[in-house]
């Protein structure tokens, strides 16, 4: 599928560029946990098992500032991809606001020439890509200097936002029909309650 710009104009053509090219790759770390003026702080810590939709922005856990200082654990900025690189490979959210993660994860800064919704939604697509280059014999693992490797075919900015919008507003479809049946269940769960009595 090929998108034209606002005047009907072709876009320029695609370039194929190596992850680091694109972004900043960065780990995780968890605090002490023995030590509690390192937890139940204002920082969102997330975990990979917590990464199940698109967007997140509430962790389950939370760290201090003394528990980000006294750890490899970084603040990722809004907008950053959260990408689980051990045991479950290539699960991926956008945080929506600032947050941390623990080691289970290599999370993407995307820089100024790439939108982190097409990014995000490339990777989603090429999971194998990041399955295949895992190794490990307790569990498998990526790690950073493999995903940096990894070639992605990337329009320009222009296109990459017009990618972006499409799949998110189809994404948008999709999130309003999924909320839409869960009520229709719980509506025949109370029908058949009351029909059956």
């Amino acid at each position: 599928m090929k998108y034209r710009g606002d005047k009907g104009n072709d876009f320029q053509d695609w370039q194929i560029k190596k992850l680091k090219d694109v972004c900043e790759i960065i780990g995780g770390g968890t605090p002490e946990t023995n030590k509690a003026e390192y937890w139940n702080g204002s920082i969102q810590w997330f975990t990979p098992t917590e990464i199940k939709s698109n967007f997140v922005s509430k962790s389950e856990r939370t760290i201090s500032e003394l528990g980000l200082k006294n750890s490899s654990a970084k603040l990722l900025p809004k907008g950053t991809i959260l990408l689980t690189t051990r045991a479950t490979i290539g699960e991926a959210s956008i945080t929506l606001e600032e947050c941390t993660t623990n080691q289970g994860f290599q999370s993407l800064i995307v820089n100024e020439n790439c939108n982190n919704i097409f990014l995000f939604n490339w990777l989603k697509a090429n999971k194998y890509e990041l399955e295949k280059r895992a190794n490990g014999s307790t569990f498998t693992e990526i790690s950073k200097s493999e995903i940096e490797k990894i070639e992605i075919n990337v329009p320009s900015i222009k296109e990459q936002a017009k990618i972006a919008n499409c799949l998110l507003s189809i994404d948008t479809k999709i999130d309003i029909e999924v909320d839409l049946l869960r009520k229709l269940e719980v509506q025949k769960k109370y029908l058949l309650a009351d029909l059956f009595i």
